[in-house]
């Protein structure tokens, strides 16, 4: 198997194309930045074209520096994005992203039109500002001359996938996470779609992210540097395709991310939604008949950024040498961290993060600390509440950016007490894809067979028990103090969304 696959990963603050071998091994990779313009409180955009022009750059970047005859191109985007296309194909709007919060009301006013927790049974998401559904009604009331020219409603990459294509499709995965999708039905659900006002044609065609879609023809041949006829595979959501990447299909064993956000999450052979009516953990399409279950924070590697770019001059490598001259616990300093509101467990959009316990003694070291460990026990908060409803994780596998930071990944197996677990690859939504690329070109007979060939374990980081005891106390603080602003200072006018 001498070929490559390149999968390009629309990330939220940059897009990465990466050249795997067909045993799954990372043969290059190139990044380009995207800007994420905020407008007004609340709001995240980014401009299509800018997207595009940074897929397309990372392709042609990645693709000049392979020797490899490329095999297959195929992408693992950011969940959640909305962009509005006309007749001509042309944009509408910017794309408003996973971060964008401007649709609390009109979230609220979905959750009374269908009720919150029949949208949640019927589409596995909890509605939320978050969503798609909640964005196009945002859009819907209030710029309705642009609504009324709306041709298209598309995901960031069905919009790349239109450019290179000329068709308007999106996959099982990011259908699945629209709250316009009903997943005991596979379909659209009509009776969503008339809340939100939108025709169902003006929807993309679902197909398995497994699919391919095209081939590679025209001048984007020339553009991309590929050769004509290359087929597109269509991919789907970066949470879930890291699943596949981190080789996570079986009960027991976990993925866990730290990008920009942070999301633990297991993969199921049936629906699995919780019970309480706050609907607290998503389930999202995956492949094979496989379900993903889990719950994302909106502030993970962002609180390091934060941090960062505030407090040690910009230098986030820093933030791991500071922290580890501090102890486990960070000498009693909690951080809560709701930069951008949170999500699972919570679902607050106006939460906002929290330093709890702070006093002379406390100095750098205990912020950074605190800071790694916060964001630790924001995941273990979403684990606890997943246990009660899947077997317990006995392994966590970890992807993302803060998978290079040695002492978080050291946090983290002291915090949640099991193993934790590093791969072959950082990049491992991208992996992801590839391997469904490879699995529908021949080489592999079931994504099991695939994973098992091509994930490969190369470093664990075990539970210390003093660690784990230290932490143990802290984490029940931790939530303590969460569940009491939760309760009486997290005020939200969505209050039956968000249950503040």
């Amino acid at each position: 198997m001498t070929g490559c696959i390149v999968s390009v990963d629309i990330g939220t603050t940059n897009v990465k194309a990466v050249a795997f071998d067909l045993e799954g091994r990372q043969v290059f990779k190139s990044s380009v930045r995207c800007r994420v313009y905020t407008p007004s409180e609340g709001w995240a955009e980014q401009k299509p074209d800018e997207v595009l022009g940074s897929v397309f750059e990372a392709i042609k970047t990645c693709v000049k520096n392979v020797k490899n005859e490329v095999e297959a191109l195929t992408f693992s985007s950011q969940l959640y994005s909305v962009v509005f296309i006309d007749r001509d194909g042309d944009c509408l709007s910017p794309v408003v992203n996973w971060m964008d919060s401007r649709s609390i009301v009109e979230a609220f006013d979905l959750s009374r039109a269908i009720g919150a927790y029949e949208l949640y049974r019927r589409t596995g998401c909890h509605i939320s500002p978050i969503m798609p559904a909640s964005k196009i009604l945002w859009f819907r009331k209030n710029n309705p001359k642009m609504f009324n020219r709306v041709h298209k409603v598309l995901s960031i990459k069905d919009y790349v996938l239109y450019k290179l294509l000329n068709l308007y499709v999106t996959d099982n995965i990011l259908a699945s996470a629209t709250a316009l999708f009903n997943i005991r039905k596979s379909q659209w659900d009509h009776e969503i779609l008339e809340a939100v006002g939108l025709n169902i044609e003006k929807l993309p065609e679902v197909v398995k992210a497994e699919s391919i879609v095209g081939y590679i023809k025209g001048r984007y041949a020339e553009e991309i540097g590929l050769s004509k006829g290359v087929p597109v595979i269509c991919g789907g959501g970066d949470g879930m395709l890291q699943n596949i990447g981190l080789g996570v299909l079986k009960e027991g064993v976990a993925a866990l991310n730290i990008g920009t956000s942070g999301a633990i999450r297991v993969s199921s052979n049936r629906i699995v939604l919780d019970k309480s009516r706050s609907a607290r953990f998503f389930c999202h399409s995956l492949a094979e008949g496989l379900w993903c279950i889990g719950g994302a924070m909106n502030s993970a590697g962002l609180s390091f950024e934060w941090f960062a770019e505030n407090f040690l001059n910009g230098d986030l490598n820093l933030i791991e040498f500071e922290a580890s001259k501090a102890k486990p616990g960070a000498n009693g300093l909690i951080f809560l961290p709701y930069l951008l509101g949170e999500r699972a467990p919570l679902w607050c959009s106006t939460a906002k993060a929290v330093f709890y316990g702070l006093t002379l003694k406390h100095k750098l070291p205990d912020f950074s600390r605190a800071v790694l460990e916060g964001v630790v026990f924001a995941l273990n908060h979403i684990k606890r509440i997943l246990e009660k409803y899947v077997p317990p994780m006995r392994e966590i596998r970890v992807g993302g950016g803060g998978a290079k930071i040695n002492l978080l990944n050291q946090i983290q197996a002291d915090v949640f007490q099991t193993p934790v677990f590093l791969t072959s690859t950082e990049e491992s939504s991208a992996l992801g894809a590839a391997i469904l690329a490879a699995k529908t070109l021949g080489y592999y007979g079931s994504l099991s067979d695939a994973c098992n060939s091509i994930v490969k374990l190369n470093r664990v980081f075990n539970p210390i028990p003093e660690n784990s005891f230290e932490y143990s106390k802290l984490f029940e603080k931790y939530r303590m103090i969460s569940d009491h602003l939760y309760r009486y200072f997290f005020l939200n006018p969505a209050k039956d969304i968000c249950d503040c």
